[in-house]
């Protein structure tokens, strides 16, 4: 009988210790990819055939993240909210939030972002057109897309100033409806 309770007292020890596995490894790999940015996105401004690149600024990033900004924050508060009826181990108090400050920081690093007639570089990944849904931009301090077969995890968002956004819709817009070859003829009559 003892054991099974040494069990089920350790549960929620097990479950805290998987969870700040799981976001840890969320963090180290999402580090590993915006770090990985530079290297994929070298050049800033228009890019050959058309393209075009843009880096952000941790404002941007807060606006083009604020809804991922406060989950993680209320992530980050729930344990010692629930602490006095789950009895949370003191050492997953402490390394849950500091685990979640690391996603937290990913989230408002300054990025780099690419548009080029076959794919969209976001967040160290890159994008097919094929892989993303456009519906348009109305303006605003974003642009979101929608990542096909991802479900819930779909929205894309973009940031950057308005410029860059003008730019970045402009050329998805010719990307997704097979109209670059205007783009190119545009933007080399103004060179």
């Amino acid at each position: 009988m003892s054991q099974v309770s040494s069990i089920v007292n350790e549960g929620p020890s097990i479950v805290g210790f998987v969870a700040i596995g799981f976001v840890s490894a969320i963090v180290i790999f999402d580090g590993v990819r915006y770090f990985a940015m530079e290297r994929e996105v070298p050049r800033l401004g228009n890019l050959p055939r058309g393209g075009y690149a843009w880096s952000t600024t941790v404002r941007m990033e807060y606006e083009r993240n604020w809804a991922n900004v406060i989950t993680i924050l209320v992530m980050a508060i729930i344990p010692v909210l629930l602490n006095p009826i789950l009895n949370i181990p003191t050492i997953q108090l402490v390394l849950f939030p500091l685990v979640l400050g690391g996603m937290l920081v990913l989230q408002l690093v300054p990025k780099r972002y690419a548009v080029t007639k076959d794919r969209l570089s976001a967040d160290g990944f890159t994008f097919d057109w094929e892989s993303v849904v456009w519906s348009g931009w109305k303006g605003g301090s974003r642009i979101v897309l929608q990542r096909s077969g991802w479900w819930i995890l779909a929205p894309l968002p973009l940031g950057g100033s308005t410029h860059d956004l003008e730019q970045a819709a402009l050329r998805i817009e010719a990307a997704v409806t097979g109209k670059w070859g205007e783009i190119e003829n545009i933007l080399s009559e103004q060179e």
